[in-house]
């Protein structure tokens, strides 16, 4: 087993498998649950007679299911920020390439 040359930090560790599917099933029910209501209303709002309503509770009940699946489907979030880092990292080692004035700091 090979070690990184560079430390973990765990503030830059993902999330664990099991957590992004439990978030990914929340959000699954979650919206599922909302198309429950909206189907609900659909039918109260039907009946008492506000048809035009109850349309557009109709459509949402239909449009969630699509909108579930893709949100459960997503992967993790990615973000653009750099990585914290509460360590200095080192800078390469770097060979000296003469003195200034052009000269090799070798005496011949």
């Amino acid at each position: 087993m090979t070690r990184a040359d560079e430390p973990v930090l765990i503030t830059t560790a993902p999330t664990s498998p099991a957590q992004e599917r439990r978030d990914r099933e929340r959000r699954y029910l979650i919206t599922m649950g909302l198309r429950l209501v909206c189907f609900i209303l659909a039918i109260v709002l039907f009946g008492v007679g506000l048809r035009w309503l109850a349309a557009f509770a109709v459509a949402g009940s239909l449009i969630l299911p699509w909108v579930a699946v893709v949100a459960a489907n997503a992967g993790p979030k990615r973000t653009a920020e750099p990585a914290p880092s509460l360590y200095a990292k080192r800078k390469a080692a770097e060979l000296e390439s003469g003195s200034a004035d052009g000269r090799s700091d070798r005496s011949s």
